[in-house]
């Protein structure tokens, strides 16, 4: 019976309610995959992406590998409502304005815009513009999937002949096995841990100011914290994009599979056993590792 009534919300939420919450939402002014493509190659802005899971904890829960921590919900309000940096965007999903062409995540973004939209709209100004939270997920959530290559060639070019230091969690291993960071002139690493690394806030920005120039572009693939992290590492003159699960999304890609699954050897949180990770001996990715945050 629960599980009854559970799929009747959401047919409701998705597919009734949300039909006419998406008259007020495809105003919001959100820049879909290939604009926010442009706006990055063209201005080098840093990006701070915020989705389902930056949401959850402004509100108040955590996720798998990041508990609700009271001053990273502030430390998010804030970042989302700042103005003050003009070297920075912040990112939200463009399928909260229009689903139309999702895959899988049909299922999911109307439910959640339409069930959360009270909760959305004291976050979102109307009349400001934010660039694509999606844009690094250019594979799995896309119904047609003939345009991933050149998605991806456009997403590489931002690294393209450039110093890149990738800011990650211990498992996260972003790149390793495949040509993800090919193009780019040298690779560095800075590891922070896999769960809940807001807790060592203070000593993976330490980290970062004391081992990257600000000729090298910061890659950040650690979860909430590197939605902050991307501001304050704007406000410091670095140029720092929050990648997220790219890394992941390139191998599922490569598998042409529609399904998503744990990544050998990769911290892969929203798929089961994601989290049983083995030690990686990879030589290459051992000499990039520059520093620790433990």
């Amino acid at each position: 019976m629960l599980e009854v009534r559970k799929k009747l919300r959401h047919i409701y939420y998705a597919y009734i309610k949300a039909h006419f919450i998406y008259k007020e939402t495809s105003q919001w002014h959100i820049l879909n995959n290939w604009e926010t493509l442009d706006y990055l190659n063209q201005h080098h802005c840093s990006i701070s992406r915020f989705g389902d899971g930056e949401f959850g904890i402004i509100w108040g829960w955590g996720n798998g590998f990041q508990q609700y921590d009271e001053k990273l919900a502030s430390r998010l309000q804030e970042v989302l409502s700042a103005t003050d940096v003009p070297n920075h965007m912040n990112a939200i999903p463009y399928p909260l304005k229009n689903w139309k062409g999702l895959y899988k995540p049909r299922n999911f973004w109307p439910g959640f815009t339409a069930f959360y939209i009270n909760r959305l709209r004291p976050l979102i100004d109307p009349s400001r513009t934010y660039l694509n939270t999606q844009v690094t997920r250019f594979y799995f959530e896309h119904e047609d999937k003939s345009h991933c290559a050149d998605h991806l060639q456009r997403l590489r070019s931002l690294w393209n002949g450039r110093k890149i230091v990738i800011v990650e969690g211990a498992q996260t291993r972003s790149g390793v096995g495949n040509d993800l960071y090919d193009n780019a002139v040298s690779v560095k690493r800075i590891l922070a841990p896999a769960q809940n690394a807001f807790d060592k806030y203070e000593d993976i920005l330490d980290a970062i100011v004391a081992h990257v120039s600000k000729d090298e572009l910061v890659a950040l693939s650690l979860g909430m914290t590197a939605t902050v992290l991307a501001y304050d590492l704007a406000k410091l003159g670095y140029w720092a994009i929050d990648l997220g699960h790219l890394d992941l999304e390139y191998e599922w890609f490569l598998s042409g599979k529609t399904e998503r699954f744990a990544v050998k050897g990769k911290f892969t949180n929203e798929v089961e056993n994601g989290n049983l990770i083995t030690d990686c001996l990879d030589s290459c990715y051992m000499s990039q590792i520059v520093c620790i945050v433990k």
